[in-house]
Parts: C-alpha cells; sequence; structure tokens
C-alpha cells in the first residue's frame, strides 16, 4: 500500500492569511470600540487619571505597552482624539 501526500502551499497561506485577517480585524474593531469608551469616559481628563484604565484595557488580552506610549496615547484621548485601529493584511 502506498500514500501519497502533496502539499499545497499557495492554498494553505490563503487558508491561513485568511484566518490571520478575520481575527486582526476583530481584534482591530474590539479594540476601537474599547478607546472609544475611553475617550467617551475620559477626554478633558488628566492624563495621570486615564493611564490605569487604559493600561487595563491594553494589557486585557496579553498584551504590552510602554509607559511612553501609554502616555502618548492617554494624552490624545485627554485631548480628545478619537483613536481607531486599523487592520492589515497578513505578510508571509
Amino acid at each position: 500500500m502506498s500514500f501519497k501526500f502533496e502539499f499545497d502551499e499557495k492554498a494553505f497561506k490563503r487558508a491561513v492569511g485568511q484566518q490571520i485577517e478575520d481575527h486582526v480585524k476583530d481584534v482591530s474593531r474590539d479594540m476601537t470600540r474599547d478607546f472609544d469608551r475611553l475617550h467617551a469616559e475620559f477626554s478633558g481628563r488628566p492624563v495621570d487619571e486615564i493611564k490605569p484604565a487604559l493600561k487595563k484595557v491594553w494589557e486585557r488580552d496579553g498584551g504590552s505597552i510602554s509607559d511612553p506610549e501609554l502616555t502618548e496615547y492617554a494624552q490624545l484621548i485627554s485631548d480628545g482624539t478619537r483613536i481607531a485601529f486599523e487592520p492589515g493584511g497578513a505578510q508571509w
């Protein structure tokens, strides 16, 4: 008995790429929604008051953010700037 296996690399990359893109879209949508909530609650408030809530959102799913980045995002929220996340394509 013989067995032959053929691997279609292009089909594999397409399938995996689609799964990655779908997940990135979901994460981008969820992060934008969370940042919209932060914007509504903290716009005009001091940066030091925003940072703990922002850090909690960022780290909820295992993400990490440096203090300078945290401060920059908090300042944007304090200034009333809306932050939206846009998904990018999978790169091989």
